[in-house]
């Protein structure tokens, strides 16, 4: 016995998010099925609205609302607040937000969109690391010097990944000597991410970066 079709493609859809499996993506397509308050609806309109009305920044790569003048560059890129020498390397949109509600930093972001998994070969090529070194190497070469926060989380392929951008950013580090790499302090324990990490602990963590060798 099977799901009728339309079901079944609902739940085939949500097993594509992250996270989802099969038993997951049932209930959830159940629940919107039953569902008496026009959740279906609501949910299809935010989701053509989202891809209608959001485009990803050049820079840092972050999700930011179409404007009118049709820049592609975020509000926090192009702020002249912010200190352009400084950028805070993250794995996703969600510690961002975290690092934002900390206040305790005013330097640029740059999203990688994932990390370096020990079982995934080609994880490398699907991050934004080239983006990364190129953009570093032109603030390197306008300012002289640029400070790069490896802000990956304390788990395995969070340390595997900085680790990667270390040796990815070794040519200029030889080449630029006030080229500064450091890494969050400890104060966020091991296996934690960002994302739920509260303002005191990631203030702690911005304020006791040690500096990469």
């Amino acid at each position: 016995m099977s799901y009728p079709a339309s079901l079944q493609k609902l739940i085939d859809l949500f097993t594509k998010f992250p996270g989802i499996g099969p038993r997951q993506a049932a209930r959830l397509a159940f629940f919107i099925t039953k569902d008496e308050n026009s959740l279906a609806e609501s949910l299809a309109s935010a989701l053509i609205q989202v891809k209608e009305k959001t485009v990803i920044c050049k820079n840092c790569f972050r999700t930011m609302e179409k404007n009118l003048k049709d820049l592609l560059v975020c509000s926090t890129c192009l702020s002249p607040g912010r200190n352009k020498t400084i950028i805070t390397i993250i794995e996703k949109e969600a510690d961002l937000i975290n690092l934002e509600k900390s206040g305790s930093y005013n330097g640029l972001y740059h999203l990688l969109g994932g990390v370096i998994s020990p079982l995934d070969s080609d994880s490398p090529r699907k991050l934004k690391l080239r983006e990364m070194f190129d953009r570093i190497k032109d603030i390197l070469e306008g300012q002289g010097q640029a400070e790069i926060i490896l802000a990956t989380n304390p788990t395995t392929e969070g340390d595997t990944t900085a680790l990667y951008i270390e040796r990815v950013l070794l040519p200029l580090k030889n080449k630029y000597p006030r080229l500064v790499i450091s890494r969050l302090a400890r104060g966020l324990s091991l296996g934690s991410e960002l994302e739920y990490a509260d303002e005191t602990t990631i203030k702690s963590a911005l304020d006791n970066r040690t500096q990469r060798t």
